[in-house]
Parts: structure tokens; sequence; C-alpha cells
């Protein structure tokens, strides 16, 4: 079949789209495996003393439970990133989306706490395999920067979405007790979301299961190759650096747990010289070393960095202040997380709208005072005991957040390669994950350090809150060094490859 030219080549400028339509459904179908991962982070959560009720779990059978499904799908999302370069996003997600949902029916069904945390597991790695899917799709279905933007906020929104889904519906699940089904709801409610997203997905994507969207412009040479070394290397760095944050909390972080993380810059190290000696080679490495030399991509992976520490920490110990401090059960805590989570979503959606106007650093500059805002006055409201002002506040610290989504995402993924961008992508998802990590870690430290120390849940949290406020104020000054670059023209032949068709990518069958 020929080969299809930019919508600008072959309609005009001014005409419309036919295509549009198709690809927004194919973004959508997409985005049901942002709103789960999201989902299945906080919803299990709420579940924990059900578990311990129904299935008699342990202490570390419920840490695995929790941070397995995180650690698993962590470890993998580079790897996925690239497998979305080497075979196509879409039958990636397929494969990713289908894990995920069988694995969630074996939750559901679990008969004894070991299989539930294999299980769980599994969930992890299917949640590994179709997240970096949605960043490359949105690189390469809209090769318009507008269009990309529009999808980054969709994402956005859709991550508050899930985050907030999480503790509201597992602890409307738990408190219905649909068919008497107890705790197991809060993992099958995954299958009918996920059944009806792979039924979609051959429509979706264009009519035929084994037809994907390229990755990249017809014509390039094929990037192959599943990189197993560098994949082992990579795991074996990341595994000893998040494991010891995940799990050491709990035992008081133990001389082994430091000798992990200090451990783990030997991996690390070893990945990174391998890569760029499997690159030298002409091989298709992991970690494509010339994308760590994009300015660009590096400060924008900063930003992300904070932007998740900051937020899923500050998501954990705003559960805690609402059940510990101010007495609220996981309905009302769900509840109780709306403005946030709502504010976060519809600032997402406006923000492409305000990049018309205004240039990403200047946004992101905004977002980071607003989200500055929002923390200080929660720390106001909390230390006063005022719980209206403390729902404003948490509205105006998740509309900061979800204007600072967007920007980050446009300025970290605009200059990379069309043959990169599901490494790039896989890298992006992995940072989220380890700056969540480091924040629910540190700052949860802090908090749990206050309460022990004496410290009502109200105070603790005001006290965390202020040192979480510090990333938003790091943000602000490190947007500030953003490039407003130019992206480069999406039909340019990677020169780093022997191209010589210059075509945009297929959005076609």
């Amino acid at each position: 079949m020929a080969e299809r030219h930019s919508h600008v080549q072959r309609y005009g400028r001014g005409a419309a789209d036919p295509g549009a339509d198709r690809r927004r459904a194919a973004l959508a179908v997409l985005l049901a495996g942002t709103f789960l991962a999201n989902l299945d982070v906080f919803i299990v959560v709420v579940a924990i003393p059900a578990l311990q009720r129904g299935l008699h779990t342990t202490t570390g059978e419920e840490q695995l439970v929790l941070a397995g499904y995180q650690l698993v799908y962590g470890l993998g999302l580079i790897a996925g990133g690239r497998l979305g370069d080497a075979f196509g996003c879409f039958r990636v997600f397929g494969a990713g989306m289908a894990l995920f949902t069988a694995a969630s029916l074996a939750c559901g069904l679990a008969p004894s706490a070991p299989v539930l945390v294999v299980s769980r597991l599994a969930q992890g790695a299917g949640t590994a395999l179709l997240v970096p899917q949605v960043y490359l799709a949105a690189q390469t279905l809209f090769p318009d920067e507008a269009e990309r933007r529009t999808a980054f906020a969709a994402t956005g929104a859709v991550m508050g979405i899930g985050a907030v889904s999480g503790q509201l519906l597992g602890g409307w699940l738990l408190a219905a007790d649909v068919a008497g089904l107890g705790w197991r709801t809060v993992f099958l409610v995954n299958v009918p979301v996920g059944g009806a997203a792979l039924a979609l997905l051959p429509w979706a994507a264009g009519g035929a299961p084994v037809r994907v969207y390229a990755s990249r412009a017809p014509g390039t040479a094929v990037r192959a190759g599943l990189d197993p070394l560098g994949t082992v290397l990579a795991a074996g760095a990341l595994g000893l650096f998040t494991v010891p944050l995940v799990i050491g909390q709990a035992h008081g972080y133990p001389l082994r747990t430091l000798l992990c993380l200090a451990g783990s810059f030997v991996p690390a190290a070893g990945f990174l010289r391998y890569e760029r000696a499997l690159r030298a080679r002409g091989g298709a490495p992991l970690l494509p070393p010339e994308l760590l030399r994009l300015s660009g991509f590096r400060r924008g992976l900063a930003l992300v960095a904070l932007l998740n520490c900051g937020l899923n920490a500050f998501v954990l110990i705003l559960g805690l202040l609402l059940q510990q401090g101010l007495g609220w059960g996981p309905l009302a805590t769900g509840a109780g997380i709306l403005p946030s989570a709502g504010t976060f979503a519809l600032a997402s959606l406006l923000a492409p709208r305000l990049l018309r106007r205004i240039p990403d650093r200047v946004l992101l500059c905004l977002a980071a005072a607003l989200a500055s805002a929002g923390y200080a006055g929660c720390v106001l409201s909390a230390a006063y005991g005022s719980v209206p002002w403390l729902l404003a506040a948490l509205g105006a610290a998740g509309a900061g957040l979800g204007l600072f989504v967007t920007p980050v995402l446009a300025v970290t993924l605009r200059t990379v390669p069309q043959a990169d961008s599901g490494a790039a992508s896989g890298v992006v998802s992995t940072v989220q994950q380890l700056g969540a990590a480091l924040g629910v870690c540190g700052f949860g430290a802090v908090f749990f350090a206050r309460v022990q120390a004496g410290d009502p849940p109200t105070r603790a949290f005001a006290a965390t809150t202020a040192v979480i406020a510090l990333t938003a104020v790091a943000s602000g000054v490190l947007a500030l060094f953003v490039e407003p670059t130019a992206e480069p023209p999406r039909s340019a032949p990677d020169t780093r490859t022997p191209a010589t068709v210059k075509a945009p990518p297929s959005h076609g069958r």
C-alpha cells in the first residue's frame, strides 16, 4: 500500500483530516491502560484490612501485594518502550493489556496469599508493557505539535482520574460488598475494562489485529533487537535501587538495604558503558546513548522526577491525614481527594489552550507557583484545622500540578528522534516511577517520623507538606532553564540511520 504523506502535504493547509477521528479513538483505547495502571496503584490500599480478614495475609505478603506491583511495573518500563519501537505500540499494548486483564482475574480468584502475590506481580509486568505505548502513540499518531500536546493533556487528565478513582471506587466496592465478593471486586473490576479495550483495539488500530501503527518513518532503517544484556543490567540497577527504598522503610533501613542502594551504581555504570559499546557496533541499545545527550530531554526528565516525587508523596500523606487525622472512612477519603484530582484533570485539559498563547517555560513556572501556593494553603489549613480551606487549597495544588503535566511531557519528548520514541517513552515512564518511589519513601519517612515523635497526624501532614512544597519550587527554578527550542520537522529522516526517504510517520494500515 502506498505510503501516506503528512496531513498538510496530502489534504492542504486548513483541510479536514479524515483520519483524525480514528487516531483520537486509538488514543482513547490506549488511555484505558493509563487509567487502569494508576487505578491499581491506589485501589488496593483501601482493601488491605479486608485482605487481612479474608486471606489472613502477613505483613510481608501485604507489602508484596502493594509494592511488588509497582516494582515490576517500574523495572519493565524501559524494555516495554523498546518493544514498542521494535513491534509497534498497538501490538505491544495488546499483549500488555491481555496479561494485565488475565492477572487481574487471577488476583480476584486467588485462593491464597501466595497466589495473589504472584498474580499481582504479573499485573505489574502487563502494566510495564502497556504504559509506554501511550506516550509512543502520542508521538506517532499526532505529528502536529498542537495535537500532540492535546494528547499529553488527555493523558494527564486520565492519570488524575485514575488516581482518585482508586480510593473512591475501592471504598465504594468494599462498602457495597458486590455479590458478597468483598476485596475480590477491587481486582475483578479491571476485567471488563481490559476486555473492552482489547475488543476495541483492532478497530482502533485500523481494523486488523495484526496491523499496527509504525513507530518510525517508512523507509528508515529498522532498529530491531531487544538488547537482552542491557535489559538485565537495567533491571539489576533499578531493582537494587528501588527494592530497598520500598521494602526498607518498614524495617528501618537496615545495613543490607543501604548496601543494595550503594551497589545499584555498579550495574548502572555497566549498563551505560554497554549501551555505548552496543551503539558503536551498530546495534540497537535499550537506551540509545544519544538520548541522554539531548539537553532538553535531560532537563525534562529532571522535571518529570520532581513532579512525581511530590505528587505521589502528597497523595499518600493526604490519605493518611484524612483517615488517621480526621477519622474519615475509605469512601469519604476518596471523596476528600476529589477536589485535587478534579482540578488536576481539568487543568491538564486546559494546558494545550494556554500553550497556544504562552511559551512552555512560562506555563511551567506559573504551574509551579500555583502548586507551591496550594501546598502552602494546605500547610496553614491543616495547622489550624480548617477542612473547607484545606479542600480549597487541595484544588489549587491539583490545578498547578495538572498544568505542569502537558508542557513537561512536551519539552521532554519534542526533540527525541522518531525511531527512539519508544525507548524515550519507556525512560520517561521509568523516571516517573523512580520519582514516585523516592517521594513516597523520603517524604513518607518524614511524616511517620513526626507521628512517632508525638505529633498528631494534622501537624505531621503540615510539616511534611511544607517539605514537599520544595519540589514545586525547585521545578519552577529548573523551568527557567528550559530551552524554547522549536521542534524539528517530524518528516525529516533520522540522520543517525542510513535513511533516505523524507516521509512522516505512517498512521494507516
